[in-house]
């Protein structure tokens, strides 16, 4: 009987480092991914918006 409870806690243990490991790879991907959003809207701004039309009106 100890042979079992000994391969049940083995299995619980890998399972565990499984979880452990794709939590870890998670975090780092979704570091990566707010990394990657951060300079996502980096470069020339064209301010199309930003003129109401000519000045001194």
């Amino acid at each position: 009987m100890s042979k079992s409870t000994a391969d049940a806690r083995e299995k619980l243990q890998r399972e565990a480092q499984h979880d452990q490991q794709e939590a870890d790879r998670a975090q780092q991907n979704a570091k990566t991914e707010q990394v990657a959003g951060r300079h996502a809207q980096d470069g020339a701004k064209d301010h199309k918006g930003a003129d109401k039309g000519p000045r001194g009106q």
